[in-house]
């Protein structure tokens, strides 16, 4: 996503751990391809990986969304993966990111998220064949909002969303959730108690009665002046109690993150839960985890090894025995990468580890540095406090230090005199000669790593993260070189000089044909207003530009299509411009305009983003027509995902419309009339009409006929359908 030549591009994407701190996770099989803003769950003991952004291989070429599912076949027992294999594509054709996905009763869920059409507010579900396929993915009851960057969690058999940024709007507050039927269907949605505070970037995890949010920012954008990243980060951690009949409580604020974060991942085991990098203003490597207590309360948060890179909108999943990180960017929502690294959590459990005093004078007297550890997965009590020792200073061993034999282990759980921030925190607490460790450390910074055996023999280790995972790490990436052509739906063109986009274009940028369906009727008759007001018709359909309203510091060129055979009658190819919808004058604002009659394609350069068309300037009266039928064609070809194809016929003239589609075999699957006269559509007489029969996939041809009198007109085409 970053070119080679990138201007001003500032990373300090080197700040990572030195080997020695991150030994507790090892790389395995990649993924198929580079990914962040991706989502992976467990489903039938094998990784579900869907989406995300590459910086290759998406479906309108180069960089950008990927409509990818892949899935491991093999989770093998020591925790490595087997070749990931395609599963099945995501339903949508222009893929996703930054969406929300979750698994449950055998079923795997996908849920809004934002491509090229930007913030969307699909859901769709598929079952799971024997062998990791997919059995097909089905469309459900849309979510209230568009939006991306929410996150979404289940409990008693309803799907909770939160948060997200949302679609013209911003960052969000709103919560909701909706059944989840016994054919795996959604039910309808309901809006529950919403957030302290608007979020997006933030993860969300259930448990005992309790639904958790964690994190994120509450910016009202994904980027700031200057196309910076947002800011606003929050540490918070809110819990809701979720009602006997799926409502939710008062939210409360939980045990804060011990660093604010936005843009990580999280994984819930039966005993804790983990936060793995993210964006603290900086890309970090961090692992922190948290122990849940039987009733669902949180203890503080305590630093684990690192990840061996620095990573934000990764994805994460565990198993009772292995923790993964899968993916993720280099920097601020770019640069993917494809590795996979997993940590074994049963076999060789992880612990944390700190000391006191953090820092050692070795000219000053005293008599014991105090360390305590604790084992997210495991139970301090298991540990043998004779087999403990410090084996290594900064990765390097030495010869083993034991604890001081004069003074005993002791357990602990909470704050003692020593350590503070340990609420719900389980822990034992050891003692070593003061002058033993001075001896061996260096000066300034270190790090020292404990080992030792659990009664049932396993081998645990941790190292002190006091100093080696500080979460104001600086991160600076003026990402200007957004430069290139983009593609978007519908045909329509997008070319990016180099600096003039703020924000990442293969994120923010939408570029597509127009809801119509959400343009207010008041609306659409202001703008047909204004085109006559002007003397203008419509040449195209009207395409959607976004983010709504942004300004660039040097000229976008946008390219529109068009369909010659549907121009408004006597208008003139060559002289067909882009019109911008101005909708706070009200009126069409025609701009400087080149047309590629080769292409089908009008251009011009415009300073922002709105509603743009291509429109005819002099539309001269026509004289009456004879009874004739025009283009005829269905829309959209082909209806992807669950779109209602409709048909378009062109007429002069006409008292009735009738329709059959049939399928490649001949047999009549659908047929409709219409009474009436053709509607005045992109300045010209047509009858639209929706094919609403229950399609599947495959190809259709249809029969349309309209009657003007005793005059009968037919023309016949086919159509697609996926779904």
């Amino acid at each position: 996503m970053i070119g080679a030549a990138a201007k001003n591009f500032l990373v300090a994407a080197a700040m990572l751990l030195a080997p020695r701190a991150y030994a507790q996770f090892q790389a395995t099989t990649p993924l198929p391809q580079a990914l962040l803003s991706h989502t992976a769950v467990t489903l039938n003991g094998r990784i579900y990986v869907a989406g995300g952004i590459s910086d290759a291989g998406s479906v309108t070429g180069g960089s950008g969304y990927i409509n990818n599912i892949y899935y491991c076949a093999d989770m093998n027992p020591d925790g490595t993966l087997g070749a990931w294999k395609a599963a099945s594509p995501m339903p949508e054709f222009l893929g996703l990111g930054m969406h929300a996905a979750a698994s449950y009763n055998g079923r795997l869920y996908v849920l809004g998220g934002t491509n090229l059409l930007g913030p969307r507010n699909v859901a769709y579900f598929s079952a799971v064949n024997a062998d990791g396929t997919l059995t097909g993915w089905q469309p459900t009851t849309p979510m209230p909002q568009k939006v991306a960057a929410h996150a979404a969690a289940i409990y008693g058999g309803r799907l909770y969303v939160t948060g997200g940024s949302v679609r013209n709007t911003g960052a969000t507050a709103l919560t909701y959730s909706a059944p989840i039927n016994a054919d795996g269907a959604l039910g309808e949605w309901r809006y529950e108690t919403p957030l302290p505070s608007t979020l997006f970037g933030h993860k969300s995890f259930t448990r005992a009665g309790k639904l958790f949010v964690l994190g994120g920012s509450a910016a009202p954008r994904m980027y700031g002046e200057e196309g910076l990243p947002a800011g606003a980060i929050s540490s918070m951690v809110y819990g809701a109690a979720i009602n006997a009949d799926g409502t939710l409580g008062a939210w409360a604020a939980q045990p804060a993150m011990p660093a604010q974060l936005a843009l990580f991942a999280l994984v819930d085991t039966e005993k804790s839960v983990y936060l793995l990098g993210g964006f603290d203003g900086g890309v970090v490597n961090s692992v922190y985890f948290s122990p849940i207590s039987a009733d669902g309360a949180l203890g503080d948060w305590q630093a684990l090894q690192a990840l061996p890179q620095n990573l934000l909108s990764l994805a994460a999943v565990a198993t009772p025995d292995y923790l993964y990180s899968l993916g993720g960017g280099l920097a601020y929502i770019e640069t993917p990468v494809n590795s996979i690294y997993f940590a074994k959590l049963k076999a060789e459990p992880r612990a944390f580890v700190k000391l006191n005093p953090s820092s050692i004078n070795k000219g000053a007297n005293g008599k014991w540095v105090t360390v305590i550890i604790g084992l997210p997965e495991a139970d301090a009590a298991a540990v043998v406090p004779a087999s403990v020792k410090i084996s290594a200073i900064n990765g390097q061993a030495i010869a083993p230090i034991l604890p001081d034999p004069k003074w005993t282990a002791s357990l602990h759980s909470g704050d003692s005199a020593d350590f503070s921030g340990m609420a719900g925190v389980s822990y034992l607490m050891l003692k070593f000669g003061r002058q033993e460790v001075a001896q061996v450390i260096p000066e300034g910074e270190f790090s020292v790593k404990v080992e030792g055996l659990l009664a049932d023999g396993r081998a645990f280790s941790g190292e002190s993260m006091n100093r080696g995972l500080s979460s104001k790490k600086l991160f600076s990436a003026l990402m200007e070189a957004r430069a290139g052509e983009r593609k978007g739906a519908g045909g329509v063109k997008v070319n990016i000089p180099k600096g003039a986009f703020k924000g990442n274009a293969d994120l923010l940028l939408t570029a597509a044909p127009e809801d119509t369906d959400a343009v207010a009727a008041p609306e659409k008759e202001k703008r047909s207003k204004g085109m006559k007001t002007r003397g203008l018709a419509a040449a195209s359909e009207s395409f959607e530009f976004g983010p709504h309203g942004e300004a660039f510091a040097k000229p976008v060129t946008i390219s529109l299509p068009y369909n010659a055979a549907g121009l408004p009658a006597g208008a003139d190819e060559n002289n067909l411009k882009v019109a911008y919808w101005n909708q706070a004058a009200g009126e069409w604002e025609v701009l400087p305009s080149v047309v590629s009659k080769a292409d089908k394609l009008v251009s011009a350069d415009v300073a922002h983003f709105s509603v743009y068309q291509v429109v005819s300037e002099a539309v001269p009266t026509a004289a009456p027509q004879a009874f004739a039928l025009g283009e005829v064609y269905v829309f959209p070809n082909p209806a992807l995902a669950g779109a209602r194809p409709k048909l378009h016929i062109a007429a002069s003239a006409g008292d009735k419309a009738a329709v059959k589609v049939y399928s490649v075999s001949g047999r009549l699957v659908y047929e409709t009339n219409y009474a009436g006269a053709p509607a005045p559509v992109a300045g010209a007489q047509a009858y639209e009409l929706e094919l609403a029969g229950e399609f599947t996939s495959g190809i259709y041809y249809y029969l349309a006929e309209v009657s003007s009198g005793a005059a009968k007109l037919k023309k016949s085409g086919k159509f697609a359908v996926v779904r």
